[in-house]
């Protein structure tokens, strides 16, 4: 059966990962939309905004929550932003789940790359496509034309082990970034 099509990224819901969220300031000189599962790079005097593909040693890690310029969640009652996204130009905040070296993450494929099992360990950088206004999902997904290389922004730990999710496009895997704010640590492909 065809792997469902998820952008976005997420914390991993596995035993023992360690996610730290903390809320960072989006500045109203962001021209980009901010969705819910965007890799969020740092920008100036401290806030943040959604990384451009291959974030590298910016990256801080990924958007789990978004409030208005008051801090109240974006489309609930009372919040000056009515969509379930920050749009561009918009000042508010965001929650980051950080990329620190112990945090696991599910990333999704898009189609630019094809992976397989061969792939686990390998590194591989994030392709910033665009979310989507109508469905207020990131575009974010892993892939890219260079493909699996040893240099690169995130480590493929695994498949992630659900119904309709094989190894192909729009898979749904494990990493772990290798190039954030908190660190870089590229690893040779393979073992």
């Amino acid at each position: 059966m065809a792997n469902v099509r998820n952008t976005g990224f997420v914390p991993a819901g596995v035993a023992g990962n360690h996610i730290v969220v903390l809320r960072f300031p989006v500045d109203s000189s962001n021209g980009t939309n901010v969705f819910i599962g965007d890799i969020m790079a740092n920008n100036a005097a401290g806030s943040v905004r959604p990384a451009a593909a291959n974030a590298g040693v910016t990256a801080v890690g990924v958007c789990v929550g978004l409030y208005d310029s008051n801090g109240v969640a974006i489309g609930s009652p009372g919040a000056s932003v009515t969509t379930k996204y920050l749009p561009s130009s918009t000042a508010g905040y965001a929650d980051v789940a950080l990329a620190l070296p112990d945090a696991i993450f599910v990333a999704p494929f898009g189609a630019t790359y094809t992976p397989t099992v061969a792939d686990i360990f390998g590194s591989i950088d994030h392709v910033a496509t665009a979310g989507s206004t109508t469905t207020c999902r990131s575009g974010h997904v892993l892939g890219g034309a260079g493909g699996i290389n040893t240099e690169a922004q995130f480590v493929i730990l695994g498949l992630v082990n659900e119904p309709n999710n094989s190894w192909g496009d729009y898979c749904d895997v494990y990493v772990r970034f290798l190039e954030s704010a908190f660190g870089q640590v590229n690893p040779t492909v393979g073992v």
